[in-house]
């Protein structure tokens, strides 16, 4: 075989591999790289973005994640959910790795029900920095005013302080009403 086959057939190899791993690596800075990771020697590590070989100094990454962040559920497995039950208000939630120290107040001054899913990042001291209600399992017979009522109380929420996580988790907050 000639050499400019030889070529072609491993770039279109590399190109099918890295179809099949991504990898999202967290950088120090927060910034990310995507790609799939090749080799990991002594102080650095390479990792093909676009095909291209990009070498990263293994001093300045945070963490990697070994799958694609964009194929994951909209919904996490009720398996990993957490509850909290304080009366009449009830919320459960899922923040991986995280655990919920200031609860949401939820209070009772409405008839209407249902579950409100709020979407939520937090910091790595555990604020909540944003909060979206309304996300894909929301389920209730008031969607405006149960809406802003579920997020105003995840805004208000806390979770621990962490130093060693990302510069921002993503998690779900499950708001029930009676």
């Amino acid at each position: 075989m000639s050499r400019i086959t030889l070529l072609s057939l491993f770039i279109s190899s590399l190109s099918v591999s890295s179809a099949l791993a991504q990898h999202t690596i967290i950088m120090k800075d927060g910034s990310q790289k995507k790609g799939e990771l090749k080799s990991l020697s002594g102080p650095t590590m390479m990792m093909l973005t676009n095909g291209k070989p990009v070498d990263i100094a293994v001093s300045d990454v945070r963490t990697i994640h070994f799958f694609d962040e964009g194929e994951k559920t909209s919904q996490p497995a009720a398996s990993n959910r957490r509850e909290f039950k304080n009366g009449f208000d009830q919320v459960e939630y899922v923040m991986e790795g995280r655990t919920m120290t200031k609860f949401p107040k939820i209070g009772l001054s409405t008839k209407d029900k249902g579950v409100v899913v709020v979407d939520v990042t937090i910091d790595k001291y555990g604020n909540v920095i944003s909060a979206d209600a309304g996300a894909p399992g929301s389920k209730t017979t008031d969607d405006k005013y149960l809406f802003v009522k579920a997020q105003a109380a995840c805004q208000q929420t806390k979770f621990n302080n962490d130093a060693t996580a990302p510069l921002s988790t993503k998690g779900q907050i499950f708001v029930i009403f009676p």
